[in-house]
């Protein structure tokens, strides 16, 4: 007489443990396998990985509705990196331009450089207002074939939106409520969140002329921290419905003497700020602010954190992310590196085939209601 067990006959708990252990990818898969896993899998409350992963786009070209995404921090170790294809994200999906994430969550600028947020795991749609909804100084029409707009009198078209944007997309995985904040070149930066049906305008020419224009933006605990034109922080508080900009900004230039080129920020776990000046795959310099905040000191190690430049924070080095690693992602490439050896890929990149045209790096998460 066999003492074989069959999956369908397994105790809801002891399905819940072992699905519990799954990576993200087929924990998703799982829950599809019926009615009676998915069910146990509603009692997960979240499943989240450590590490980062890639996320990989169709070329733009293409009516494309999937995306690949990689475990190539963990897959990669043993010489080959593991795709898995994410179905159904619509047929428009391949056209349009991911410019920020939070966990299983995208921001998506599409053909008419209007904004929505995706989440690919579950494929939920969150409706951002149109962005000539803006209410504040700045005057937004729409212009042509609706593809472009006009800020203040100054045409921007699709394509200068996607390539001089910056963005941060916060989602509370239980609630949905969301906070998105949007620049496009030095001078234009704005924000909605949940409830609202217009976009705000947040001032780029207030305060100390130091601290004017947006070069990038990172978020983290309801704190906008943004780099002004001038290679210095200002810091916005969103822990009420309107920012407030904080007097603790970081004024200090650390690259006096050097030219402002390719500076990127990030906010590390104790929410120092780190800011870096790299070149294609070459980390040059980086800063963190002292206790004060007053000041920059050289970096030489993370303290068993990584930086996980695409998303603009630190995470603990914890189940495959190394510790003193920056992740750091540009076109088809996707990198990895010690900032000890000041380089980043020296080999340790994931090349895309010809259908594919850019990757980022993001942190999967689901959370079942």
């Amino acid at each position: 007489m066999s003492n074989m067990v069959s999956w369908s006959e397994l105790h809801d708990d002891v399905l819940q443990l072992i699905l519990e252990g799954l990576d993200i990818i087929t924990y998703v898969r799982a829950r599809t396998v019926c009615k009676d896993w998915y069910a146990v899998c509603k009692r997960i409350t979240s499943v989240q990985e450590k590490s980062p992963w890639a996320i990989i786009f169709p070329d733009g070209r293409s009516k494309c509705g999937s995306c690949l995404v990689s475990d190539c921090c963990t897959s990669g170790l043993t010489g080959k990196c593991k795709f898995y294809r994410l179905h159904n994200l619509g047929n428009d999906f391949g056209t349009h331009r991911c410019i920020a994430t939070c966990g299983g969550w995208l921001l998506m600028l599409d053909l008419r450089s209007s904004l929505y947020v995706l989440n690919v795991f579950t494929r939920e749609r969150i409706k951002l207002p149109p962005f000539e909804s803006h209410k504040g100084r700045l005057c937004v029409e729409r212009r042509g074939r609706d593809t472009d707009f006009v800020i203040n009198k100054s045409s921007v078209t699709t394509r200068n939106a996607v390539n001089k944007t910056n963005a941060v997309l916060w989602v509370d995985e239980r609630t949905k409520r969301y906070l998105v904040v949007w620049s496009i070149g030095l001078w234009y930066m704005m924000y909605a969140r949940s409830g609202f049906d217009f976009w705000r305008e947040i001032p780029t020419r207030e305060g100390p002329e130091n601290l004017y224009g947006c070069q990038d933006i990172a978020y983290k605990d309801n704190k906008l921290y943004v780099l002004s034109r001038q290679n210095q922080i200002r810091i916005l508080d969103f822990s009420q419905e309107l920012p407030l900009a904080l007097p603790t900004n970081v004024e200090h230039q650390p690259f006096t003497n050097d030219r402002p080129w390719r500076v990127k920020i990030g906010v590390t776990v104790s929410e120092h700020v780190l800011m870096v000046k790299n070149r294609l795959n070459k980390i040059l310099k980086i800063f963190k602010s002292d206790s004060e905040g007053t000041s920059w000191d050289t970096v030489e190690s993370l303290e068993g954190e990584a930086w996980i430049m695409d998303l603009g924070v630190t995470v603990p080095a914890v189940n495959g992310t190394k510790p003193n690693y920056i992740y750091y992602s540009k076109d088809k490439y996707v990198y990895w590196g010690d900032v000890s050896t000041q380089e980043l890929g020296m080999g340790q990149y994931v090349n895309l085939n010809r259908n594919f045209s850019y990757a980022r790096w993001f942190i999967p998460s689901l959370r079942e209601l």
